[in-house]
């Protein structure tokens, strides 16, 4: 059996004992995709109205189980992007990024015979479910956006680890040594400097796993450093990708954005402002970091859960929606 065999194999076996972790029967599918043409990998969970979440870079679908723990009720689409986990390797090329993350979610949800859902996302997630909810807004009811949602508001700003990974010649390094075995310690390490102490020493090892593991199958590690150059120069996020202000405020599907308070791409402070300008926002701050669900994954889904229980009203109605 060869190394990336071995390594799926470990995936999927961490995948699993997650799943039953969280109580969560979970159903894989791997669509493929026209426009732009690529592999989506879709974990499906659950039965009701649909609800997809979309992950940060790099990260896994599954690293959203424990905030899908405590939302019943729905049938959970978790989307590996293209590059992600077992999806196949993609270069995010051809087009900008913001036309393919429009055409891979509207396309995951046409290959599902889904017209219109909410969508759950996280760091990348909440980029890619803001643009669509830009680009496409027919498709998304609502959004639970938890943690910055990447380059999206002014002032968002990227870690070390970025800014090494962006440049030509260091960048080119990092992708190798991501690609060798290391221990979990180091992983565990590594994942501070953007999800903080508390969040990456309450993950246990199978969830530690499915972020590390998957870098070191073929084109994955490459995948990772290829959109990360789409998005940021260094720390600073590309201005293409960063929303005016007209745009947040041509926004009209209703949002809510749930944010760490220590953050570390961007605070509750720097992004209120922003926030503010889209109708039907509001921003609600807990405790913990980037992904605060693994500081304190109830009040994360408690806060999604009442949000989605709310009754869908328009902006005209409500004015802003926030607190």
């Amino acid at each position: 059996m060869s190394i990336p065999q071995r390594l799926e194999l470990r995936i999927r076996a961490a995948e699993q004992r997650v799943a039953d972790t969280y109580g969560l029967t979970i159903t894989e599918h791997r669509l493929t995709l026209s426009a732009p043409s690529v592999q989506v990998r879709v974990l499906t969970a659950g039965e009701g109205e649909p609800l997809v979440h979309i992950n940060g870079i790099s990260a896994p679908a599954m690293g959203m189980a424990p905030l899908i723990a405590g939302l019943p009720g729905f049938r959970h689409i978790l989307i590996d992007l293209p590059g992600h986990s077992l999806a196949p390797p993609y270069m995010w090329q051809e087009r900008t990024v913001r036309e393919l993350a429009v055409g891979v979610l509207t396309g995951t949800l046409d290959a599902l015979d889904i017209d219109r859902a909410a969508c759950a996302g996280s760091s990348l997630g909440g980029l890619f479910t803001l643009w669509t909810m830009l680009d496409a807004p027919g498709r998304v009811s609502r959004a639970a956006l938890v943690g910055t949602p990447a380059t999206a508001l002014p002032g968002s700003r990227g870690i070390a680890e970025m800014a090494s990974l962006t440049s030509p010649i260091r960048g080119r390094l990092d992708q190798s040594l991501m690609q060798l075995p290391s221990p979990r310690f180091v992983a565990r390490f590594a994942l501070t400097e953007a999800l903080g102490a508390n969040a990456t020493r309450a993950m246990s090892d199978d969830l530690l796993d499915l972020h590390r593991l998957p870098l070191r199958l073929p084109g994955q590690a490459a995948s990772y450093r290829a959109l990360l150059c789409r998005l940021m120069r260094g720390r600073t996020p590309r201005p293409e990708n960063v929303l005016t202000d007209d745009e947040l405020a041509r926004i009209g599907t209703p949002a809510l954005f749930v944010w760490g308070e220590h953050d570390v791409f961007s605070s509750p402070d720097q992004a209120r402002p922003f926030v503010t300008k889209i109708p039907g926002a509001r921003l609600t701050v807990v405790p913990g970091g980037h992904n605060p669900w693994f500081d304190d994954a109830p009040r994360c889904a408690a806060l999604v859960r009442d949000f989605l229980a709310e009754p869908v009203r328009s902006t005209t109605e409500e004015g802003n929606y926030r607190t």
